[in-house]
Formats: structure tokens, C-alpha cells, sequence
């Protein structure tokens, strides 16, 4: 008797892909708005409405990050796992300071302010990643 094939396990689960397909395109939507608001000369309103959605849509995007990650380490049980989440937080949070550092130093306001998103950007995204890191280290305990 013939007995099928078991199904192969999928390296993604659908709800990691699906996850980060959404900070993915929420991260878009905040550059986005980030090139319009440097592009557009009209007034006032029309610049405030879109840096609040860029802003808006970096939050989501910084949100999604961290759960996808979570999503990914609940799916994943590879043993340099927690090594490598950790490592990454870890060059997040020191460009965070060099960029810091840069906006400190920076001659103009233009490259302070570019050099503050920056910074802003990786501190958040550092922050996202620390409760993945702390699952996967439990994991590994």
C-alpha cells in the first residue's frame, strides 16, 4: 500500500511572512513620507499631515519588527539563534550611540536632524528586537 509523502515544514510560517511583509511595507510608507515631506514647498498643513503618517507608519513599522521576530523565534528552535538576535541588538544599539554622537557633532541642523532620525530609528528598533532576544535566550535555557 502506498502511503503519501509527509508534507515538507516550511522554513517561514505564514504569519512570520506575513508579519514582516507588513513592517516591510509600513517602513516604505514612513520613507515615503520622509522623501515627501523633504519635497513638498506648500503649506504648513500639507508637510504636518504627512510626517505625521511617516511617523505614524515607523512606529507600526518599529511594532511589527519586534513581532515578527517573536513570531520567528516561537517557529524557529536553531541553537545560534539567541547568539545571533543578540549580536544584532547589540549593532542596533551602538550605531544608536554613533549616530548619536554624529548629531551632536554635526556643523548644520539638516545633518543633526537626519543623523536624530537615524539614531531615533535603531534605538527603536533595538528596543523592538529585546523581547525576542529574551524568548530565545529562555528558549535555550
Amino acid at each position: 500500500m502506498l502511503t503519501p509523502a509527509p508534507a515538507r515544514r516550511r522554513s517561514v510560517d505564514a504569519r512570520v511572512r506575513a508579519s514582516g511583509v507588513l513592517a516591510l511595507g509600513s517602513f516604505a510608507v514612513a520613507a515615503a513620507c520622509r522623501i515627501a515631506v523633504d519635497r513638498v514647498a506648500a503649506g504648513f498643513e500639507t508637510l504636518n499631515t504627512i510626517a505625521a503618517v511617516g511617523a505614524s507608519a515607523a512606529g507600526l513599522g518599529v511594532l511589527l519588527f519586534g513581532a515578527t521576530l517573536v513570531l520567528a523565534v516561537q517557529h524557529h528552535r536553531g541553537r545560534r539563534l539567541p547568539l545571533v538576535l543578540g549580536g544584532v541588538t547589540a549593532l542596533l544599539a551602538l550605531g544608536a550611540v554613533a549616530a548619536a554622537v554624529v548629531a551632536t557633532t554635526a556643523p548644520d541642523v539638516g545633518a543633526a536632524s537626519n543623523a536624530t532620525i537615524v539614531r531615533t530609528a535603531l534605538a527603536g528598533l533595538a528596543a523592538a528586537s529585546l523581547p525576542a532576544v529574551c524568548l530565545a535566550a529562555l528558549r535555550e535555557r
